[in-house]
């Protein structure tokens, strides 16, 4: 079975540009603190404006075909750098991420764009990047597709020399708000909050348990409560919250199922997925939309099946439709409906 880890998104290049209505991003939008994504031409910009900017061409891996063309002056940087599967898939822990983020130059004072040919992979190491503290995050909408729709050429060759740093001016993690690491921890937050909306960003198979959606999980369900947030409708995409040519959509229509869902932005709302790709790219939609108590649940499906097959009491899972007679409980040995 086809997971996000498996591939580095969809080939964009013939898929027919977004319209300005379609798109999250609006080349007159006002770019703050909490603007996440950004364009191609804005991306210039930035660089123009601070050539102290680190580029960052993120990829599961290496990033595909690099040498052949790439963003003037990026650099790579591989999910495996700020995740790992003995880790299983979740975030590594800050003292590492601080290692891995100073090698390539990166400081939490350096403003820092990512880009990637899977909006998830960007997502996943910029949100690494928010959580420890880098100040400055922008990833390019529609990556280095929308570059080069932009018209900006590419470099060939290898990835330019960084110079290491030494110091990442901070000794502690700046958003541990943003992350709920484990099962435990998830279960803590739900006793202490019991208004938490916990979403699904899994596909509409994967959340009636209908499969797991990834290689290397046998098991199927959902964690207990979760609601379906219409992300994704593979293991591998965002696709609801995508156009065709990788950019993000106007998020109007998703915004108005979310709220038919209880997704609100005076509400926790916690994100997961499988691994935690899928979460990132919604954790940053809702940033920008407004929604002040956003977190992702790292742990995602992956570690609640394993807490789940230890303890199912403890930690049930859910499987089927919520308010069907096919949906149920487990819980041991005996599922109650």
């Amino acid at each position: 079975m086809a997971d996000c880890k498996t591939g580095n998104g969809n080939n964009t290049a013939a898929a027919k540009p977004a319209t300005e209505d379609q798109k999250l991003v609006k080349e007159n939008q006002e770019i703050t603190d909490n603007t996440y994504y950004i364009s191609a031409k804005q991306a210039h910009q930035l660089i123009e404006q601070n050539p102290q900017t680190a580029i960052l061409a993120v990829a599961y891996g290496k990033y595909p075909n690099f040498n052949k063309g790439h963003i003037p002056g990026a650099i790579q940087m591989s999910t495996n750098e700020v995740e790992s599967q003995k880790n299983h898939w979740n975030i590594l822990p800050a003292s590492q991420l601080r290692k891995n983020f100073l090698k390539k130059g990166i400081t939490a004072d350096t403003p820092v764009i990512f880009y990637s040919n899977d909006i998830s992979a960007a997502s996943r190491v910029a949100f690494a990047a928010y959580w420890l503290g880098v100040k400055n995050i922008k990833i390019i909408d529609g990556g280095q597709q929308a570059w080069t729709r932009a018209g900006y050429k590419l470099q060939n060759g290898k990835e330019a020399k960084v110079k290491a740093q030494s110091n990442f001016g901070n000794n502690t993690v700046a958003h541990p708000e943003a992350l709920i690491k484990t099962p435990k921890e998830l279960l803590a937050a739900e006793s202490a909050n019991p208004n938490l909306v916990l979403v699904s960003t899994r596909s509409w198979k994967e959340y009636l348990g209908n499969i797991s959606g990834y290689s290397y999980i046998k098991e199927t369900g959902e964690v207990k409560g979760a609601v379906y947030g219409r992300i994704s409708k593979s293991s591998s995409d965002v696709a609801y919250l995508t156009n065709g040519d990788g950019t993000i959509k106007n998020p109007t229509a998703e915004l108005e199922y979310w709220k038919k869902k209880g997704i609100v932005p005076d509400k926790e709302v916690v994100f997961y997925c499988g691994t935690g790709w899928r979460a990132c790219v919604p954790f940053f939609i809702a940033k920008e939309e407004g929604f002040q108590n956003v977190k992702i649940y790292d742990g995602g499906w992956y570690d609640w099946n394993i807490s789940h097959k230890a303890n199912p009491e403890k930690f049930p899972v859910q499987k089927g439709e919520p308010g069907t007679s096919n949906f149920r409980i487990e819980k041991g040995t005996v599922a109650e409906r």
